[in-house]
C-alpha cells in the first residue's frame, strides 16, 4: 500500500483504497463529521452503529476513522467522499482548526506550502494567526 507523507512530523497518511461510491455507502457526511450508514450490511455481530459518529480523536487532535482495521484521517476520507479523488498532497485546514473537517475548510496543498504558512498541528491547535506573520515577512 502506497503511503503519503502527512503534515505531522514523520507520520504517514494511508492512501484510501476505497472508491467514492464505497465511502458514500459506508458513511454519511454532515457538517464536517462522518456517521455510520448501513452498518448492519458490513458487520455480522456487535452493536448496530447506524447513525453513530464514526472515528475518534487521535494524532494531535485530528480525528481518525477505522475501516477494516486500518486508520484513516477523517479529513482525507471527507475529501475523497466529496471530491472523488485521493488528496494528492496534504489536507490543510484553512482556518487552522484541525478539528473542523467541513469540506469548505479543507484544501489539498503541498507539504512545502503548508510548512511555508507555518501551519503545524501544534500551531493549529493553539490558533496562531500565521497569515499576518507571512504578510509581514514578505513585505520586508
Amino acid at each position: 500500500m502506497k503511503k503519503f507523507k502527512s503534515s505531522y512530523k514523520n507520520v504517514y497518511a494511508n492512501k484510501i483504497p476505497y472508491t467514492q461510491e464505497q465511502l458514500n455507502e459506508m458513511f454519511t457526511y454532515k457538517d464536517g463529521k462522518l456517521y455510520h450508514k448501513n452498518y448492519r450490511d458490513r458487520a455480522f455481530r456487535g452493536t448496530d452503529l447506524e447513525g453513530v459518529e464514526a472515528g475518534n480523536t487521535g494524532l494531535g487532535g485530528r480525528s481518525q476513522v477505522k475501516i477494516k482495521n486500518s486508520l484513516y484521517l477523517r479529513s482525507r476520507l471527507i475529501w475523497k467522499m466529496l471530491n472523488g479523488i485521493d488528496p494528492v498532497e496534504v489536507i490543510d485546514h484553512i482556518n487552522n482548526d484541525c478539528t473542523n473537517d467541513r469540506i469548505e475548510n479543507l484544501r489539498d496543498i503541498s507539504q512545502r506550502d503548508n510548512r511555508w504558512e507555518g501551519k503545524t498541528i501544534a500551531d493549529k491547535l493553539s490558533g496562531g494567526n500565521w497569515s499576518e506573520v507571512k504578510m509581514i515577512w514578505q513585505s520586508n
